[in-house]
């Protein structure tokens, strides 16, 4: 089952999914876990439960839950077991480390017949890679706006099977995981829907494994890359690449840094959880194609505002 099938998934009811197995007295089955989160009575339409079960079904997908011989259902074992429930930032980083799961998913951009093409997150990450290879100083992203245009466009095809967003159900599912996994944010601009490929959280979280020390900044982009491969630098995104010939994102076509990664750091730095320096004879980099300055070091900084 891919991710991206069950179009009513709801990411953010994983926590409370998952919170609730930890306190749980013994397994319950998918049955039970509809029974807690939607009693009866509650909304008795024939679709009402219909959000609970595709997001089970997503997180056993990415294997967040697995199933018991006897049909109850427990947490995946890669899943950590916390001493007290997860809080928002923790579950998201819990959901990166389940959908990146490279070894589970492979090259997410090999045509497979079958299951091969669609099992784990490998929809999923085709649809992050791509959306954050896009502009995120352009117009945000939505399915009537600009997706079917952009697509049509980078993948050199109208056929739909060729993109990475097939349809509109589909991009309904997956700007849900993409701001759930701290990718993107929703749209602020007046009567401009969408989102933004805007990653604050998810290199937040990064900088969290970073040492508060000095490091060239191309080796700060690279650790970025390496943690979230659908960002630049990352292998998907690598993949991405080579399937379309050339970067969508027009930061890195100005020898820059990937527009949306760019603008997280900045924001980070307001922030004060990372100050950048320009030392003389270092290699450096524009954080963006508008800025007149290189930055060749970064400094990350505990304690900032989060």
């Amino acid at each position: 089952m891919a991710v991206l099938n069950p179009p009513r998934t709801l990411p953010g009811l994983g926590r409370a999914i998952v919170n609730y197995l930890l306190d749980a007295r013994r397994s319950p089955t998918e049955d039970d876990l509809v029974a807690a989160f939607k009693p009866e009575g509650l909304n008795p339409g024939a679709e009402a439960a219909g959000g609970m079960k595709n997001t089970i079904s997503s997180l056993r997908a990415i294997n967040v839950l697995e199933t018991n011989p006897d049909g109850t259902l427990r947490l995946g074992t890669q899943v950590p077991t916390p001493k007290s429930p997860f809080d928002a930032p923790e579950f998201r980083r819990v959901l990166q480390s389940r959908v990146f799961d490279l070894g589970r998913d492979g090259d997410v951009w090999a045509t497979q017949l079958g299951d091969g093409h669609t099992s784990g997150a490998r929809d999923l990450n085709r649809a992050l890679t791509w959306v954050m290879a896009q502009d995120a100083l352009g117009q945000p992203l939505s399915w009537t706006e600009n997706l079917q245009t952009l697509q049509a466009e980078q993948f050199g095809t109208t056929d739909r099977e060729s993109w990475a967003i097939v349809n509109d159900t589909r991009w309904v599912a997956a700007s849900r995981w993409i701001v759930a996994l701290g990718l993107a944010t929703p749209s602020v601009m007046k009567d401009r829907n969408g989102v933004v490929p805007l990653p604050v959280p998810a290199v937040a979280d990064v900088l969290r494994t970073v040492p508060s020390e000095r490091l060239p900044i191309h080796e700060l982009l690279a650790r970025v890359g390496q943690a979230i491969p659908v960002l630049h630098g990352g292998s998907m995104r690598s993949g991405l690449v080579s399937l379309l010939g050339a970067d969508p994102d027009p930061g890195i076509n100005a020898d820059c840094a990937d527009s949306s990664v760019g603008q997280a750091l900045r924001i980070l730095e307001e922030r004060g959880r990372i100050r950048f320096e320009t030392l003389p004879d270092a290699q450096g980099i524009r954080l963006s194609r508008f800025d007149a300055a290189r930055q060749t070091h970064a400094i990350v900084k505990t304690g900032g505002s989060k």
